[in-house]
């Protein structure tokens, strides 16, 4: 068995390969090794923007008073947002999901985690919403919302929203922080 130390130049791999093989010839001008190289080309992009910004926005939610959370399960304080597709590839279906490659979320839930420390709320999360209501769950590709991409290549655009959910009873004042990430899957 050959050990390859990373360090090794490749042509001194080679020469042990073939010296070890009983197959040295050193009189050969024309040495070829066969390496295959795989991958795939896609023209599945699109350009995504937030409430017709970039695709980089931050929605802010409005400021509550802890009794509007005071049992768990309830939710409060949603705030639209749109999502828009452009520059698609035509006549295809996308999905978008949020994934929480950027904070936490909670698996029970399907809700992402509030930031934690001494400022911040505490037992609150933040529960996405499709525009049909139904729930989001972060990390579900499931869950996510269906574009679909006209013939002729528009915009295509679809309303959520984000509020505040209480985990559980005994939600505490604080800052509420939560970021996730947009996923597109293309189909």
């Amino acid at each position: 068995m050959l050990a390859i130390n990373k360090g090794w130049p490749l042509a001194a791999l080679l020469m042990s390969w073939a010296a070890l093989s009983g197959k040295a010839d050193t009189g050969c001008s024309r040495c070829t090794i066969e390496v295959l190289f795989q991958g795939v080309y896609t023209d599945e992009t699109c350009v995504v923007s937030i409430n017709g910004g970039s695709n980089i926005e931050t929605v802010t939610l409005p400021t509550l008073a802890v009794s509007a959370l005071s049992s768990a399960g309830d939710e409060a304080g949603a705030k639209d947002f749109a999502i828009a597709l452009k520059d698609c590839p035509a006549d295809r279906k996308v999905s978008v999901t949020f994934i929480s490659n950027l904070a936490q979320a909670d698996a029970a839930t399907g809700n992402l985690v509030n930031a934690s420390g001494e400022n911040y709320s505490k037992n609150v999360q933040i529960r996405l919403r499709k525009e049909d209501g139904s729930q989001i769950a972060i990390d579900n590709a499931e869950s996510g919302q269906e574009y679909f991409i006209p013939a002729t290549g528009e915009e295509v655009s679809h309303d959520y929203s984000a509020g505040y959910y209480a985990k559980t009873s005994g939600v505490t004042a604080g800052s509420v922080k939560a970021v996730a990430g947009i996923q597109l899957v293309y189909k």
